[in-house]
């Protein structure tokens, strides 16, 4: 596979890796491929054929010469005694003469045997008449893996075996005709080295108690098989290579035609979408106009990209009228966050000219507005009112409880009612038409500024944590429930007052500070939440400090701690000091 993209090839290259390329090469490797294993095979067969005919025609050749010689009347058995018994009469260094005139004298008893010049008539009449390379009468010498030549037809001088000639003979042939059972053909194939690859067949001649004394013997090359074999080799693979350009060659305009043409048409199809949507230009059809009708994958492909196109545009469209509808929304939350932002007090220092205490806030809301709220006021000149509250569920819901709820706090204050007071009354409002069934927490307290003494009740909200003496600690509060979560007639009906005041002096130098659970059920992106103890920390650390340095220490500890990790709920401070 190439490394790079299409898009970076040249002309040469991208044609060399085209579809049709492909297919033509793999047509060429896979018809070549299978060629070669039918050749193989086909050449197995051709040649078993072949060489099965020639031991056929051998074999044949030799059955009939031993039934002429036995019906002509010559007397072979004399004749192969006699010369075997010559043969065997001699010495080593006698037969070393072999092919010689002097050795064949030694033999020219054998020619005086009733009719024995007839042996070598048949012989001649057979080869003349059969085409076979030599036809000869002899017996094999097993001792010394030697066949001694009785007759041969052959009549060329040069190469003719007489009468006690004898050559060596591979020990295969002799076990194999020695040892014949006489059923099927008698024959052997080897490689001579005289002769080159050769079959023998033979036929043996017995006499009357069963013992072989002689073998009439056909010789037939196989040169014939060999140059058969190279021109069935040579013609197959002319005709293969011919057949495979020819299907290749065909194949591939086929492919181009039913594959490469239509896929090149989506993809020009595709690039001109493309194009138009860059020009801005909308269309609709670049993909239903191809007229693509291949009954295949290809057609189904062509109509799913007119499909998704389609789908495209009317996505988009519908996509343009949600993200107009978005972004008036967003800019109206934009509008909710600022008016939130601008209710609550946010300008610091938010009395410049009292130096008796100092007080600071923070809101983070999790969203554009918050659920969470603080508020802090002057009542009269020696009275200042602190709220945190915490409302059920987040968002524009939450933004307008809370609204609603910090309106009515700061009324309840405001008409001179006490904290306990006040969150009764309050609890009464929202309950009336709380048809959402939220909720929300409440810690006020009222500080009397000239003698530090603190007024507060708790509608289910965090503990309050006070630092004196530069020392840290939670501040005890008697626990109520929630605004709005309980109806005013049940919370009559106990015996303890749904709703307490407690009360603390703060000295010189005291803080005190308030939050909402967004402070210490932040979490890290395993869910690990900061806690009250990592709160405490934080608090011990800046000690007896500054309202804003208090809080600003607490938001750092709390940042690090999340570590990027998404917001879930509002996070708000209040802190106060008297000086």
């Amino acid at each position: 596979m190439p490394e790079k993209s299409v898009r970076d090839m040249s002309d040469a290259e991208r044609r060399f890796y085209s579809l049709p390329a492909t297919v033509f090469n793999a047509t060429v490797l896979g018809s070549l491929l299978l060629g070669f294993l039918t050749f193989l095979v086909g050449l197995g067969l051709y040649t078993y054929v072949l060489v099965n005919q020639y031991i056929s025609q051998v074999s044949a050749t030799t059955r009939s010469m031993a039934m002429v010689i036995e019906k002509s009347g010559a007397d072979i058995m004399t004749s192969a005694a006699t010369t075997m018994s010559i043969y065997r009469s001699l010495d080593e260094k006698d037969l070393a003469g072999t092919g010689t005139e002097d050795y064949h004298r030694l033999f020219s008893d054998v020619s005086k045997i009733r009719n024995n010049d007839m042996l070598a008539g048949i012989l001649k009449e057979f080869d003349v008449n059969d085409d076979i390379d030599d036809l000869y009468i002899g017996m094999y010498d097993t001792d010394r893996k030697r066949i001694v030549y009785i007759a041969d037809a052959e009549l060329d001088p040069e190469i003719r075996m007489y009468t006690g000639d004898w050559e060596d003979i591979s020990e295969g042939e002799i076990e194999r005709f020695m040892n014949w059972d006489g059923e099927g053909r008698l024959y052997y194939i080897e490689n001579n080295a005289k002769y080159g690859w050769i079959c023998t067949a033979g036929v043996p001649i017995k006499d009357a108690s069963g013992e072989i004394v002689a073998f009439v013997y056909g010789d037939i090359t196989l040169e014939n098989v060999a140059d058969g074999m190279k021109t069935f080799a040579l013609l197959y693979f002319v005709v293969l290579i011919i057949a495979t350009l020819i299907f290749g060659y065909l194949l591939n305009k086929y492919i181009k035609k039913r594959l490469v043409q239509p896929i090149n048409s989506i993809a020009d199809a595709a690039l001109d979408y493309a194009a138009d949507k860059k020009k801005g230009i909308v269309l609709s059809n670049h993909f239903s106009r191809l007229n693509i009708h291949t009954g295949d994958e290809i057609e189904n492909l062509s109509l799913i990209m007119a499909d998704m196109e389609s789908d495209i545009a009317d996505y988009v469209e519908n996509l343009t009228s949600v993200t107009a509808e978005k972004e008036r929304i967003g800019t109206e939350l934009s509008i909710a966050t600022n008016i939130q932002t601008s209710m609550l007090p946010n300008k610091f220092p938010a009395f410049p000219d009292r130096n008796d205490f100092d007080v600071y806030a923070f809101m983070r809301p999790a969203k554009e507005v918050g659920g969470d709220f603080y508020d802090f006021f002057l009542t009269d000149n020696d009275h200042l009112a602190m709220v945190m509250a915490d409302v059920s569920g987040k968002g524009v819901p939450a933004a307008m409880f809370m609204m609603t709820a910090r309106t009515m706090l700061k009324d309840a204050v405001l008409s001179g009612m006490d904290p306990a007071a006040v969150l009764f009354r309050v609890n009464a409002q929202l309950c009336e038409n709380n048809r959402e069934g939220m909720f929300v927490t409440v810690w006020l307290g009222i500080l009397q500024i000239s003698t530090g003494r603190l007024v507060y009740a708790d509608a289910g909200h965090e503990k309050p944590m006070i630092c004196r003496g530069g020392e840290w600690k939670f501040v005890d509060k008697r626990n109520g429930v929630a605004l709005a979560a309980f109806d005013p007639e049940l919370l009559e009906l106990d015996e303890e007052p749904a709703f307490k005041n407690s009360e603390l002096v703060l000295g010189h130098g005291d803080v005190i500070f308030q939050y909402t659970d967004g402070v210490t059920e932040a979490m890290k992106s395993d869910r690990e939440q900061f806690g009250t103890e990592r709160l405490l920390e934080s608090l011990k650390v800046i000690g007896s400090a500054e309202p804003a340095e208090v809080i600003d220490c607490v938001k750092g500890r709390v940042d690090r701690f999340v570590d990027g990790a998404a917001q879930f709920d509002d996070i708000t401070m209040l802190a106060v000091k008297m000086k």
